[in-house]
Order: C-alpha cells, then structure tokens, then sequence
C-alpha cells in the first residue's frame, strides 16, 4: 500500500539505517542534486581522504563492504536524504529519532545534538578504529530470522560459545557475532533446527567482545567533540531508550562497540507513545520499516520510506 505523506497529520518518528549491505552505486542519484547534498558528499571525502563517490559508484565490492568505507558511505547518504527530505516535513512534530548501529549518528544530527563536520570525523575514527581491530581479532555476523532475543541467547549459552548478540533487531530476527569458526559451527547447529542464517556483507564482528579494546579510545576522541543537548527524543542502541544528557550520549556511543543494538527496546518504545507516529525510514533501499512489522502494534499505514517523500 502508497502511504502519502499529506494523507496523514501523524507525528513523526525517524529511524535511520546502519551499514549491512552495500550495492555498487549506491548514493549516485543523491550526491549532486543540490549544493546542500553536494557539501555533505564533499565534508565525507574531505575528512576521510577518501574519493567517497568513486568507491560508492564504481566499487570494488571488496572495497565497499569495509567498514572504513561503508560507514562513511551509509552516514552520507542517510544526511543527504535527511536533508532533502526535511523541509517536506518541517510542519510535523518529531516524537523521536533512532539510528541502527552506525546510523545512531545521523539520528543524533538529525535532533541538533552533532554538527555535520564533527560527525564525518566521528565516523573516520571509529571506522578506523573498527578496522583496525576487526584485523586483530577476525569476525564477522550471521542475521538469523525466527528467534528473539532471549531464545538467541538461550542458545548459544547451550553452545558454549564466545558468540554474542550483536543486535536484536525484532521479536523474530537477531544478529549474531564472533569468530568465523565460532559462527560456522553455530550456524550447522541453527540449520539442524530448521532456522535460516544470512551473513552479512561486513567486514567484522561489530558490537561484540571482539572491539573490547576500542571502547577506551572511543570515549578519549568523543570527549572533545561538542555534543549538544537534542532537540528531540534520541533513542539509544545501547539501552534502547531517549537520552539528552551530553556525557551520557558519549558513554553509550563508546559502550556502542561492543554492547547489543537493542532496536527491538527502542522500537517498542517508540510504537507505545500516547499518538501513534508515523515512522519515516532514511535509508539507501528500505528494510528497517519491514522490521517494524514484527511487531503487533505496527501496520503498514504507519511505515513510509524516504524516497516517497523527495
């Protein structure tokens, strides 16, 4: 079903995507459509020394699906559809705003909490960071439909395996992370009782045990980067609930290495709010608004993808 943005006075909540699978020329229709789009694009390859367009649109795959690359590439285009995008909303009222994984950033300049500069040179650290540990300690991620949280962790403390859950993505799909061995075997286990596993085209085991050792210098960088109080309610992965306090934002975006994406909490949250919202999906190709439908007081009237508002 259509969704029209004007067929609706509902307030509105923002949920913005995190990296997961990368398409050659992704953002190409996006970077050049404006000055606005033209400076983000310009801020990202500044900052990062990157030819950010040239990655997005000619690859290699092998190239983009790393983590040094594809968050800077997720973060742009995610702000450049946010920008194009925000005056055909500047009448509804923003109940709140969540960014899955990566994409918590782009939530927190979309509420006036980060700067568009200081959040490309968040993103070139971190992801610098992430790399650089993902090659000490080898990872990667299986999504797995048909389990919630506590069933996922009921099996693998059944395994016996130093596997975590990178994020609970819904009542019906969770991230696992860890060691490719550890994930092999896990995955012949999950197979052997029917259920189906993806891996995912990153290049590490994000939010595990595995990024322990970035947690510190996570936090070092954040403490001079000025964070502002948002404007609107930011729902955090790391608790799954709003947080205004600066500090605390810093905390949880450290605590964001290796703690679980908690998106089924925040969602729940977001859905329990006294006016039903209409939530907007900002994203390259939409999957997080087929999340929502897991959950029993979502329907699809609710759920509208960016796209069909630019």
């Amino acid at each position: 079903m259509d969704i029209n943005i004007n067929s609706t006075s509902a307030p509105v909540v923002l949920l913005f995507a995190g990296q997961g699978n990368p398409v050659i020329g992704m953002g190409a229709d996006l970077w050049d459509i404006n000055a606005a789009t033209r400076h983000i694009w310009d801020c990202a390859s500044d900052i990062s020394g990157l030819d950010l367009r040239r990655l997005c649109l000619k690859g290699p795959m092998n190239k983009l699906i790393q983590t040094t690359v594809q968050q800077l590439a997720v973060t742009a285009i995610n702000l450049t559809l946010y920008t194009l995008m925000r005056e055909k909303i500047a009448s509804r009222t923003i109940l709140g705003v969540c960014g899955h994984s990566v994409g918590e950033y782009s939530a927190l300049y979309a509420a006036g909490a980060l700067q568009l500069e200081d959040i490309f040179s968040i993103i070139h650290f971190r992801a610098a960071l992430m790399d650089r540990l993902s090659r000490q300690n080898k990872g990667s991620m299986l999504a797995v439909k048909g389990l919630d949280y506590l069933a996922m962790r009921q099996r693998i403390a059944d395994a016996g395996m130093e596997l975590d859950i990178s994020c609970d993505n819904s009542r019906f799909q969770q991230v696992v992370g860890g060691t490719a061995s550890a994930l092999s075997e896990f995955n012949r286990r999950l197979v052997a009782e029917g259920l189906a596993a993806v891996k995912l085209g990153v290049s590490g085991a994000w939010h595990t045990r595995l990024m322990s050792d970035g947690v510190q210098q996570m936090q070092d960088f954040l403490m001079d980067i000025p964070i502002g109080q948002p404007l609107c309610d930011v729902l955090m992965n790391v608790t799954g609930a709003p947080e205004s306090d600066p500090q605390a934002i810093r905390q949880n975006l450290s605590q964001h290495l290796t703690h679980t994406v908690k998106w089924t909490d925040s969602l729940e949250r977001l859905l329990a709010y006294e006016t039903p919202p209409l939530f907007i999906e900002i994203s390259n190709k939409a999957y997080l608004g087929q999340l929502l439908n897991d959950f029993p007081r979502s329907s699809p009237e609710m759920i509208l993808h960016c796209r069909k508002i630019i």
